[in-house]
């Protein structure tokens, strides 16, 4: 649903429409995805290592299989997609040891009840239809100041991609290529 707002928040038709073709699976199904476009998985770390792990490595190994004609981005909320929502609208970079533990955040900020469940499409669709572009380049610019003050010795690999402890993301880097080739981001 995130995506779709994405693509509605882009759309100047004619000149521009953004389309996101979506499936709720594993990454590894992108080795069977013949289009001849970019592609992209989403996933959050949601404290299991050995997942992210592996998630990372297929996208990665998908990329390099796949360059130059198309690129396979692995875009990642560590730990999970509420910090990224927070980013809309907020300068947060709260470290935290449960998944749930953004969501009296989540509620605050996008005016909700206290007893919503962030996760229930209509109240994903309230939260959603709040989010502007603006709110979205702000996200990005968030995200890169916080990575940009990790410590060095505090880095993962996996391959060639470095990750962070919480709260760490790659989903920036991927809609900003998306903000970049539709110029909203120059």
């Amino acid at each position: 649903m995130y995506l779709k707002r994405i693509a509605l928040l882009l759309k100047r038709f004619p000149e521009s429409v953004v389309t996101f073709n979506t499936l709720i699976d594993n990454p590894y199904r992108l080795n069977k995805a013949y289009e001849e476009y970019d592609h992209a998985a989403l996933f959050d770390f949601d404290f299991n290592e050995v997942e992210f792990r592996n998630n990372i490595g297929i996208c990665d190994k998908l990329d390099k299989k796949n360059r130059p004609t198309k690129r396979v981005y692995h875009a990642y909320s560590n730990v999970n997609f509420d910090l990224w929502l927070i980013l809309h609208k907020e300068c947060f970079n709260k470290s935290v040891s449960v998944n749930h533990a953004y969501v009296a955040d989540v509620r605050r900020i996008y005016g909700l009840n206290k007893t919503d469940n962030i996760k229930k499409e209509s109240v994903v669709k309230k939260i959603l239809n709040q989010i502007t572009i603006d709110d979205v380049k702000k996200a990005i610019e968030r995200a890169k100041i916080i990575r940009g003050r990790k410590i060095a010795d505090d880095k993962k690999q996996i391959g060639t991609t470095t990750y962070y402890s919480d709260p760490d993301f790659s989903i920036d880097v991927f809609l900003e290529r998306v903000l970049v080739e539709c110029g909203e981001i120059k």
